[in-house]
């Protein structure tokens, strides 16, 4: 996929391997000009989150039973115990009801969630989805590549 000029795919490749490699400086370089207001790329920034959720998914699927049916998600906190989805902030909860939209084949409200997610006013909000979605796709597709 690719938008203009810049491929969509090279610029989350290059943020996974800036997560992999621990390389700050350059990821919040490219988050910020992704997900700034003002950012020169902020038009990609929905592509890209696209990407990643794609690869998450993948490596969800890869994980995933054959025939397993719908999946769900359990929302925990850092305690292990449930939390309610209306917990959680609303950009994040609009990225995990991206993910779980696309693994139950339902690419309309997939693209309805990351729109949300892309609409948010707080770049910060934007930045946090970001990050999820790279720690996200950094675990679950290390074994995809």
């Amino acid at each position: 996929m690719s938008t203009g000029e810049v491929p969509v795919r090279g610029l989350a490749d290059q943020l996974l391997m800036d997560v992999r490699l621990g390389d700050v400086d350059d990821l919040t370089t490219v988050l910020t000009g992704l997900a700034g207001s003002y950012g020169p790329q902020r038009h990609l920034f929905e592509p890209v989150l696209a990407e990643l959720v794609g690869l998450v998914v993948r490596g969800l699927e890869h994980r995933a039973r054959p025939g397993c049916g719908v999946f769900v998600a359990d929302v925990v906190n850092g305690d292990d115990e449930a939390v309610s989805i209306d917990d959680v902030p609303p950009a994040l909860r609009a990225l995990l009801r991206a993910v779980l939209a696309s693994l139950n084949a339902a690419p309309g409200d997939t693209h309805f969630h990351l729109g949300l997610v892309a609409a948010d006013p707080d770049p910060l909000a934007r930045i946090d989805v970001a990050m999820h979605a790279l720690m996200w796709a950094d675990v679950l597709s290390a074994d995809l590549d």
